[in-house]
C-alpha cells in the first residue's frame, strides 16, 4: 500500500546481503519499528535485537522530521539495519504501514517500540506466528499497568464504555476478573483465544492476515491502530494468541503519568482519549463513543489526581489573553476545516491559549496542528473544555452540532462570547439553514461572513441578526516561480475540488466539448460521491484531452503545471481553492458565485463567469483559448491580489477584530 508519505522518505539499506536470505527460507521474520524523536532508547533497543535475535533483519521509520538533530548520524551509526526517513511526522499508523511496504513480502513482522527491553529470543512468540490461522501473538510483558500489574495484562478482554472507564480511573486492577474490569484474573492459555485485543510494543504479524485485511487504519494516527487492527483480524476469522514468556520489559518512568497508566495530560492524552473513543465507535456505535468521551470529562473533574493533572495543564495556558475554543466536526481535507487549522495555529503563535474541538472525530489534519494547540474530541452535548480562567470567546462552523455545542459552552459563564463562523455556501433563492439552526445562531454575539456579499445573500432568506464581520479566507502565499508557456502547448486546465454534481464538472467539459478547435487539455482532481457518474458522462471522443486523476493531497500536485483553474460551480461561498491558485500565480475562472467575483476584483485579478452555464463557460474559455498568452500577467494579479487581502494574517487580523468587539 503506497502512500504519498513514502515518495517523501529516504530508504537506507544495509551492504549486507541479510534480505536475500529471507526469501529462501520459509516463515522469517522481520523487526519493524517506528520511532519518534527517541535516539537513545532506540539504539538500546537495536543492541537488544542484535543480543537475542541476530539473525533477523530490522527495519525502521524515523518519524522525527527533517528537523529534529541527529537522524543522519544515527543512520551511519547503525549501518546493519534498513532505514527509512522520512521527511515529516505523518503518524504512526501511516509510519508502520509505509515500513511494511519495504520488508521482504513473505516475512512476517515483529511490530517492535523503541523502548521496550527485549528479555529473550522471543522462541513460542515466533513459533505461535506460524500456526495455521494465527494472525497475532504478543509474548507477557512487563509493562505500566498500575501497581498490581501482571505480565499477562498485555492481553485484554472485550472492550465496553464501563471498561473503558473504569480503566481511565484507574481502577481495572481493583476489579480484576468482575464484568468492570478489561483485565484478565488470570493468564490465558496459549490456546485461548484473546476476545480483546494485544497491546503493541512486542507484537507478532502474521504477513498472510496483513495482506488479506490491510494494514493498520491511518486514522489513528498514534494509540489504537493495533487494536482496531486485531478487531478486524478476528472478525475475519483469524486468532489472537498469547505465547506463555516473558518477552520484554516496557515499564518507563511514570512519574507525571495518570493513574490509569495513560500519558500525562496533552497532545498524547488526547489522542489516546479520542481514539479509544474511536475504537467504541468502531465496535459498538457512535454512542458509545460518545458516553465514554462524556464520562471521562467527568472523571477529569471528580478524581482529586486527575483535577491537580488539569490545573497543571492549564496553569500555563494563562497568557492574560483570552481563551481561544475553534470548533469543527472533524479534521479532514476540507477548505472549512483547513481554515480552522490556520487560524488556530496562528492564534497560537500570536500568544493566545487555543483549544480546537472535534465533535465527531479527529482526522489527517491533526498532524499539522502544532502541539501548543490542545485538540480535543467533545460531544456537542457535553461541551466542558479546559482553559484558563477569564475571558473566553468560541468560533463555532454553522452546523447544527456546533450551534449546539456554542449555546451551551457560552451558556455556561458570563464571561464567555461566542462569534459563528459560516462556511456553507448560500443559495440565491432559498435559504440553506434550517429554522431551528438559524435561530440557534441568532443568540451569537457575532456571525463573521467570509464577504460582504455572503452576509447580504445570507441575510436575503434568513434572520441573522445585526453583528456582522467579515473575515476572508486566507492561506501562505507560495514564491511563485515564473510561469513561461510553451506557445505550442495545449493550455492546461485544471479542475480541483471534492466532486459532487453541484461543483459543475460536466458543464466545463460539454464547454470544452464545442470548443474542439482550440489548444486544450483537462485535469479533474477530486473524489466524492458523483464522481463515476460525472466521469461516465465524459464523451469518447474527449477522453484523451479529460483525464479524472482522483484524489490530489493538497494544491500542489494538482497546482504544479496548471495553466489556468477552472471553478464552474453553481454554488460557492468562498472557495480556498481560488486562494490557493491565487498564491501559486495560477490564473483562476470561476462561476460568478457569493464572493468570487470579489475575490477576483471584478475581473482585474481573474475571469469570472456570469452565466453559470455550458453557454457562458464556452464563451469565457473560448476568450481565454485564443489569447493564451496573457494568462501569467493575470495569474500575478491574482497573486498580489491575494497577498494584500488573503492571507492567514489578514484573516487573523479580521477574527481578533471581532474577538475585541464582541468582548
Amino acid at each position: 500500500m503506497k502512500t504519498p508519505e513514502m515518495d517523501r522518505a529516504y530508504l537506507k539499506t544495509p551492504a549486507t546481503p541479510v534480505a536475500t536470505r529471507l526469501y529462501t527460507a520459509e516463515h522469517q521474520l522481520a523487526v519493524a519499528i517506528v520511532t519518534y524523536r527517541s535516539h537513545e532508547l532506540l539504539e538500546k533497543c537495536l543492541a537488544q535485537v542484535a543480543e537475542h535475535m541476530p539473525e533477523l533483519p530490522v527495519y525502521v521509520y524515523e518519524n522525527s522530521g527533517d528537523d529534529y538533530p541527529g537522524r543522519d548520524e544515527l543512520v551511519a551509526r547503525n549501518p546493519h539495519v534498513h532505514w527509512v526517513v522520512g521527511k515529516t511526522n505523518i503518524g504512526f499508523a501511516a509510519a508502520f504501514n509505509a515500513l511494511v511496504e519495504h520488508t521482504p513480502p513473505d516475512a512476517d513482522l515483529l511490530l517492535l517500540n523503541p523502548d521496550a527491553k527485549l528479555l529473550g529470543p522471543l522462541t513460542r512468540t515466533r513459533s505461535l506466528i506460524r500456526a495455521p490461522g494465527v494472525a497475532a501473538v504478543s509474548p507477557l510483558l512487563w509493562d505500566n499497568h498500575g501497581p498490581g500489574s501482571q505480565p499477562w495484562d498485555v492481553a485484554t478482554r472485550r472492550r465496553t464504555v464501563t471498561r473503558a472507564l473504569v480503566a481511565a480511573a484507574g481502577y481495572s486492577d481493583r476489579f480484576r476478573g468482575t464484568p468492570l474490569s478489561h483485565l484478565y484474573r488470570t493468564k490465558p492459555a496459549e490456546s485461548q483465544q484473546i476476545e480483546g485485543y494485544l497491546g503493541g510494543a512486542c507484537l507478532a504479524i502474521n504477513r498472510d492476515t496483513w495482506d488479506s485485511i490491510g494494514g493498520f487504519d491511518e486514522e489513528f494516527f498514534l494509540y489504537g491502530e493495533e487494536t482496531d487492527w486485531q478487531n478486524r483480524a478476528r472478525a475475519a476469522g483469524w486468532k489472537i494468541l498469547l505465547a506463555d514468556e516473558i518477552g520484554a520489559d516496557h515499564r518507563g518512568d511514570t512519574e507525571d503519568a495518570p493513574a490509569s497508566g495513560a500519558p500525562a495530560r496533552g497532545r498524547s492524552y488526547e489522542l489516546l482519549r479520542a481514539n479509544t473513543a474511536l475504537l467504541l465507535e468502531h465496535e459498538h456505535s457512535v454512542h458509545h463513543a460518545d458516553a465514554y468521551l462524556a464520562g471521562t470529562t467527568v472523571l477529569d473533574r471528580l478524581q482529586r489526581s486527575k483535577r491537580d493533572i488539569r490545573r497543571r495543564a492549564t496553569a500555563g495556558d494563562d497568557t492574560g489573553r483570552p481563551h481561544i475554543v475553534i470548533t469543527t466536526n472533524r479534521l479532514v481535507y476540507g477548505g472549512a476545516e483547513r481554515q480552522k487549522v490556520l487560524l488556530a495555529t496562528e492564534l497560537d503563535r500570536r500568544g493566545y491559549p487555543v483549544t480546537l474541538v472535534c465533535m465527531q472525530r479527529f482526522g489527517p489534519l491533526i498532524k499539522e496542528v502544532p502541539p501548543s494547540v490542545r485538540v480535543v474530541r467533545q460531544p456537542w452535548w457535553a461541551p466542558l473544555v479546559d482553559g484558563p480562567e477569564g475571558p473566553a470567546v468560541i468560533i463555532t462552523g454553522d452546523t447544527n452540532t456546533e450551534a449546539g455545542f456554542g449555546t451551551l459552552w457560552r451558556a455556561a459563564g458570563a464571561n464567555r462570547r461566542w462569534l459563528v463562523g459560516a462556511h456553507e455556501p448560500p443559495e440565491d433563492d432559498r435559504p440553506i439553514y434550517s429554522r431551528g439552526l438559524a435561530a440557534a445562531m441568532r443568540r451569537a454575539d457575532g456571525f463573521v461572513a467570509l464577504a460582504q456579499r455572503h452576509w447580504q445573500m445570507l441575510t436575503e432568506n434568513h434572520r441573522m441578526g445585526d453583528t456582522c464581520f467579515v473575515a476572508p479566507n486566507g492561506v501562505t502565499p507560495v514564491a511563485p516561480p515564473p510561469r513561461r508557456r510553451d506557445p505550442g502547448a495545449p493550455v492546461h486546465l485544471v479542475m480541483l475540488s471534492r466532486i459532487v454534481e453541484h461543483k459543475n464538472p460536466h458543464v466545463l467539459i460539454d464547454a470544452l466539448a464545442h470548443l474542439p478547435e482550440l489548444p486544450w487539455r483537462l485535469s479533474i482532481y477530486g473524489e466524492g460521491p458523483d464522481r463515476a457518474e460525472l466521469e461516465a458522462r465524459t464523451p469518447s471522443y474527449l477522453r484523451d484531452r479529460v483525464a479524472w486523476r482522483g484524489w490530489s493531497r493538497g494544491p500542489d500536485p494538482a497546482l504544479g503545471d496548471a495553466d489556468l483553474l477552472c471553478v464552474p460551480s453553481r454554488s460557492e461561498g468562498f472557495p480556498l481553492v481560488i486562494v490557493e491558485a491565487m498564491a501559486r500565480a495560477v490564473p483562476v475562472a470561476a462561476s460568478a458565485v457569493c464572493a468570487v467575483p470579489e475575490m477576483l476584483d471584478h475581473g482585474r485579478a481573474g475571469f469570472v463567469v456570469d452565466d453559470v452555464t455550458v453557454k457562458g463557460w464556452r464563451h469565457k474559455l473560448a476568450e481565454i483559448l485564443a489569447d493564451p498568452g496573457m494568462l501569467p500577467e493575470v495569474g500575478y494579479r491574482g497573486f498580489e491580489r491575494m497577498s494584500s487581502r488573503y492571507t492567514v494574517e489578514a484573516m487573523t487580523d479580521a477574527y481578533l477584530e471581532a474577538i475585541g468587539a464582541v468582548l
